[in-house]
């Protein structure tokens, strides 16, 4: 009995969560290369599923070394190991893997130490060829230093429906040119900003044509060279630098219609806006940037300054915002986040009619946050000393198709070890139906939600396998509807859900700051 016969005996006889991990056995002892795949016959049973596994590389950037602090960054190990500030991920992590028609993107950074060049690969799923094209950039590091990772420098990747280009903003956090005797000492003047994009089908050509030669190199008067392919704006004019200055994270969504967006956060940690632009497939450049808030909050009246820790998204043909806040009011109650925010724009491009989540018209730019919080998940822990509440990690939200609107958020005691310590996972959500939000600690918690369909899932990491929890949009009722059990472990990565299936962007476990990257694709049983 052959692959095919064995998956649909399966899809006849056993019930759905059976299914998934009976598919996943029969694919772990058949699979005998790289990259596996099952028959569209398979997608008939509406389960979840392993539908390909696919190596991308063998040798990408990890941070392997010490975690540095504000203290210890200048003093960084100059040997083999890679010291880091943040986080140990930079590969596999952020805004990296785009699908588009029948490839798939991803975007990495070199490894070891001494490579460090931006890569990108494409992964034709006919062909099963994997092409990569190697940057001349190489990751800058923490303030500039090569020798001290930054986990914060992700990749955005986006392919634009409209032309097949490809687009890429990499390898900055809230970098500047005017920055002599401050913290940068200068090292990004006229290099503060890095944009990357292809000429006109490039996401389309046949494998051996998958090149560097399909991008654009910058020949303005700031080039840094022959083998410059960055750009210091995004709407190829000069005059513009200013609107491209100070901005870390960047995100690409693209809309029902195939126009692309993209988002960015300009400033620090307790003052930051969220700024967002779109791109013209017919001029082939973007448009600058526009605030969804105003930073400096201050200066436009508010109490305080503050940032934000969330996401701007595209779903369901609007504009979202969802954040916690980071007051730079350093005496409060919070020593790092606090709240649920909530905002979305019924214009297509997202300038103007912005709304809370009951509808009501709000300030655009938003200046005051309390306009469009929701509740305060600090309040599920009774501390009242400054900085005595801890809300960093496990925020995200999302909304279903039918707009159930879902948001979990985890909260903890800052000290440790006090006597009345607590620590509480939060899922809120308002069916779409419903007035108001429902708050539950009836969570194990999560990094992040995602939506496809009427469903949310929780998709992740358990003992280094992939995992899918699956419940219907408004409710709680997560149950698990996949886990691998055996085969490569991973240490983390990054998904993007398109057209029912979970493209799951993966770094292997292993020692070393070069290491393996593989893509599992998952369909999630959903009707598309």
């Amino acid at each position: 009995m052959n692959l095919k016969q064995k998956i649909r005996g399966l899809a006849q006889r056993t019930s759905a969560p059976v299914k998934a991990f009976a598919v996943l056995s029969i694919l772990t002892a058949c699979a005998s290369s790289d990259t596996v795949g099952l028959s569209s016959n398979a997608n008939k049973a509406s389960a979840v599923f392993l539908e390909s596994s696919t190596k991308i590389t063998d040798g990408a950037l990890h941070f392997d070394g010490k975690k540095l602090n504000h203290k210890t960054f200048e003093n960084p190990s100059t040997g083999p190991e890679y010291d880091y500030f943040f986080g140990r991920n930079i590969s596999a992590h952020g805004d990296a893997v785009k699908p588009y028609k029948h490839y798939v993107f991803m975007t990495w950074y070199k490894g070891g130490k001494e490579e460090r060049n931006v890569m990108l690969s494409r992964f034709n799923t006919k062909t099963g060829v994997v092409k990569t094209v190697q940057f001349p950039h190489r990751h800058t590091g923490f303030r500039g230093n090569p020798l001290v990772g930054e986990s914060h420098n992700t990749i955005g990747l986006a392919v634009s429906p409209k032309n097949g280009t490809i687009h890429m903003v990499y390898d900055m956090h809230a970098y500047v040119d005017d920055d002599a005797n401050g913290r940068f000492k200068g090292r990004f003047v006229n290099d503060f900003f890095r944009y990357s994009h292809s000429v006109i089908g490039a996401a389309d050509v046949p494998d051996d044509e998958f090149t560097l030669e399909q991008f654009v190199k910058d020949t303005s008067e700031v080039s840094q060279g022959a083998d410059d392919y960055k750009h210091l704006t995004m709407t190829g004019n000069l005059a513009d630098k200013e609107n491209f200055s100070a901005l870390t994270y960047p995100k690409f969504y693209t809309s029902k219609d195939g126009e692309l967006l993209h988002y960015m956060r300009w400033g620090g940690n307790n003052n930051g806006a969220y700024y967002f632009n779109k791109y013209d497939a017919e001029k082939q450049e973007w448009t600058r940037f526009t605030p969804f808030n105003h930073k400096d909050q201050k200066t436009h009246g508010n109490a305080y300054n503050w940032g934000l820790y969330g996401q701007m998204k595209y779903i369901n043909g609007k504009l979202r915002v969802g954040f916690q806040q980071r007051s730079a009011n350093n005496n409060d109650r919070y020593k790092y986040q606090n709240g649920v925010y909530y905002a979305y724009s019924d214009h297509p491009d997202g300038l103007g009619d912005w709304k809370n989540v009951d509808g009501e018209n709000m300030t655009w730019p938003l200046v005051d946050s309390d306009e469009i919080k929701i509740f305060e998940p600090g309040d599920y822990i009774d501390h009242q000393e400054p900085n005595s509440v801890h809300i960093v990690r496990g925020f995200d939200w999302t909304v279903t198709e039918n707009e159930d609107l879902h948001f979990i958020t985890h909260v903890r005691s800052t000290n440790t070890k006090r006597s009345d310590y607590k620590e509480v996972s939060i899922h809120a959500f308002k069916p779409a139906n419903a007035k108001d939000f429902t708050v539950t600690t009836d969570f194990t918690g999560a990094d992040s939600i995602y939506t496809s369909g009427d469903s949310i899932f929780i998709i992740g990491l358990k003992n280094g396998y992939p995992f899918v929890e699956k419940a219907k949009g408004g409710t709680n009722d997560f149950e698990v509807v996949y886990q691998q059990t055996s085969g490569v472990k991973f240490d983390h990565g990054t998904i993007h859900i398109e057209n029912g299936k979970a493209y799951y962007y993966l770094m292997e476990k292993g020692a070393g700051n070069s290491l393996p990257l593989h893509l599992q694709v998952i369909d999630l049983g959903v009707s598309r």
